[in-house]
């Protein structure tokens, strides 16, 4: 009885432990940048539009970057060196920012820190976990990642609450310089807090038993196996792994024994091709400009001083709280479900967002605190839509959708795809903003995803339910 309540806390901290890493992901993110932003304008006056924009996406890029390296490195010294590793290159991103001094280039090379160990950590985490999980907690425990991901973006917008009424809005003309200094360096500060429990947190636990295993560490691996499964369970693990080993051996000497089909066979390219448009219109539908510059886009709404950090934090706590409903529905309402009437919502949204900013525009409308909540409102039906349909099911699509023989390659191009458009939009928004207007901006973002719910309405099969090969058959 013992044993099996220690198996259980291990497992418990475990799950608690790398699914913290979400945190990391969500603050190191464009959403904590968007608290700064306003602040970084002020106290920078000299950083132009574009630079502005390429200092949100530089976090992103070093995500893109570094997602290349993490599973090369993760073979090479391990699960867990390899997250230890992101957590101190992750910490020392604020550190880097917070002395910069305002130096642009400086403040560039902290933002690409935190990137490079957000994008080890994204890959990474959820590696250990799988290898770590036994089958009944493998789905849990992927989505407690997810779900602390967006707490941490959550937490940013709780974060800039804090800051604003502590030190005085960004947009205040009475707040001191030396105060708005202080603003964006407690942002990027409270950062790399986290990445140090993180750091902490990691050392008790034990080396991916795949990985071990893969090594030829047996015992270690029976050892990782046993703390989180007990011994008996630990064995039979063990056993199927061997198995499995073998079984994979057979099927490569079959395959290469037998003729090679045509990669531009239909079953492969349509379900590709279906993935990489629902990756890409992932982005296109604005979702990245909007966490790194809802601040920005509510005050220029017309909420004013506080009143824009109010809206970003009941903003970012409806997407979490539809993320988590989104966990419960997927398995039951299915994947294109959600998918259809989170798109239709991102829709709604946008044009209303849009509406609003051309009546701001054309001199129809005067920012006021009536319009600014009226945007809060249409950009929290955006959020909202997003996070219960897209934020969760288009992972599982992606990996459900490609077939066995292209998965692997198929979901690095459509990854980079989607990795590039949300790096080009973070690079881009406020430059688009300058020469279209946000008016403009997010009647595109409506298009685009018009395009999104067609694919995902009729393109698109439910895949709830059916095992990889039944949806690869489907194809065929």
């Amino acid at each position: 009885m013992e044993t099996a309540t220690r198996v259980k806390r291990y497992a418990a901290y475990l799950v608690g432990v790398v699914g913290f890493s979400g945190v990391l992901y969500g603050l190191g993110g464009a959403a904590a940048m968007a608290v700064a932003l306003p602040y970084i304008k002020a106290t920078c006056p000299a950083f132009t539009s574009g630079e502005l924009s390429r200092l949100v996406a530089a976090c992103m890029f070093g995500a893109v970057a570094s997602s290349f390296l993490a599973g090369p490195l993760s073979d090479w010294i391990g699960r867990k060196k390899t997250l230890l590793l992101s957590a101190l290159v992750f910490a020392c991103g604020g550190p880097v920012i917070c002395f910069s001094g305002g130096n642009y280039w400086m403040m560039l090379a902290g933002q690409l820190t935190f990137g490079t160990g957000m994008g080890i950590l994204g890959v990474v985490s959820p590696m250990y976990l799988a290898e770590c999980l036994d089958a009944e907690s493998r789905g849990k425990g992927t989505a407690f990642f997810q779900l602390l991901l967006i707490a941490g973006i959550m937490l940013s917008g709780i974060t800039g609450l804090v800051i604003a009424n502590a030190l005085g809005a960004a947009d205040d003309a009475a707040v001191e310089l030396a105060k708005k200094f202080l603003a964006w360096k407690s942002v990027f500060f409270t950062e790399s807090i986290p990445a140090v429990l993180l750091f902490f947190g990691l050392l008790p636990l034990k080396e991916s038993p795949r990985w071990l295993y893969r090594r030829g560490r047996k015992d270690e691996a029976l050892a990782a196996l046993a703390a989180n499964n007990g011994e008996e369970k630990a064995k039979r693990v063990l056993d199927e792994m061997i198995a499995a080993d073998a079984k994979e051996a057979a099927q490569k000497a079959a395959l290469a024994a037998a003729p090679k089909d045509s990669l531009l066979q239909k079953k492969y390219v349509v379900p590709f091709l279906i993935a990489f448009v629902i990756l890409v219109c992932n982005q296109t539908t604005g979702i990245n400009g909007v966490l790194g510059y809802s601040v920005m886009i509510f005050q220029q709404s017309g909420l004013a001083g506080k009143f824009a950090n109010y809206a970003d934090t009941i903003f970012k706590l409806v997407m979490l709280v539809m993320t988590a409903l989104a966990c419960v529905l997927v398995d039951r309402k299915g994947r294109k479900f959600l998918l259809e009437v989170g798109t239709l919502g991102i829709i709604a949204g946008s044009l209303g967002t849009g509406a609003i900013f051309l009546g701001l525009q054309w001199g129809m409308l005067q920012p006021s605190l009536l319009t600014g909540w009226a945007v809060a409102g249409f950009l929290t039906l955006f959020i909202a839509a997003f996070a219960v349909g897209p934020g969760v099911c288009v992972w599982l699509a992606l990996t459900e959708l490609m077939p066995n023989r292209i998965r692997a390659v198929g979901m690095s191009v459509a990854l980079l795809a989607n990795q590039g458009v949300a790096f080009g939009l973070q690079a881009t928004m406020l430059p688009l903003r300058d020469a279209v207007g946000y008016g403009w901006l997010f009647i595109i973002f409506a298009a685009c995803t018009v395009v999104y719910f067609v694919t995902a309405a009729f393109f698109m099969p439910e895949t709830k339910g059916k095992t990889l090969e039944e949806i690869e058959e489907y194809f065929k």
